[in-house]
């Protein structure tokens, strides 16, 4: 109950985040970073509970977000996640994805809510912008939150935990490959 009750509590705390940062303004990337790909790469599991039968699954996807900023400072990102053969590839534009994306300093907070998920990479670099560090937390929105999975069917989400996240930095856009 303990672990249902905190991830309430993270879910609350995202979607409070996750609107006030699509009414702030897109804080600019430090210009370190213009004409660079950030990729982040984290697993999940999770336990979640077919509706149309009631089947508990306990799936584990891989997820890879890859941050481009442009020679203009504008954020581009793309995430691909897969779990077994199933996989999907979501992307946003500066005029979609600023709102979500927040540089202050040497540290990117990027915020992206889906369906009833959602997560929060905290991300820190070195004083050259040559590496960075990366947490993943997730949450669901709301006690009886669901999502479609990848085969199509809707599930309450459970259960969710993040596994370790790794960072790196690219020179150039990662994207157009």
């Amino acid at each position: 109950m303990r672990s249902c009750r905190s991830q309430f509590v993270y879910a609350v705390l995202f979607a409070i985040g996750f609107f006030a940062s699509v009414s702030s303004s897109f804080a600019a990337a430090p210009k370190q970073l213009y004409n660079k790909s950030i990729v982040f790469s984290w697993g999940e599991s999770g336990t979640y509970k077919r509706v149309s039968d009631g089947k508990n699954t306990n799936p584990i996807g891989q997820f890879q977000a890859t941050l481009y900023v442009s020679g203009a400072g504008r954020p581009f990102l793309r995430v691909t996640s897969t779990s077994g053969r199933y996989g999907g590839t979501r992307e946003a534009g500066p005029e979609t994805s600023s709102g979500g994306i927040q540089f202050s300093g040497n540290t990117l907070t990027i915020i992206r809510q889906n369906l009833g998920i959602a997560r929060r990479y905290l991300t820190t670099f070195d004083p050259s912008f040559a590496s960075c560090s990366t947490t993943v937390t997730i949450g669901k929105i709301g006690p009886n939150a669901t999502l479609t999975g990848f085969d199509g069917a809707e599930y309450q989400i459970i259960s969710m935990e993040p596994g370790a996240a790794s960072c790196s930095i690219r020179d150039g856009n990662a994207l157009a490959n």
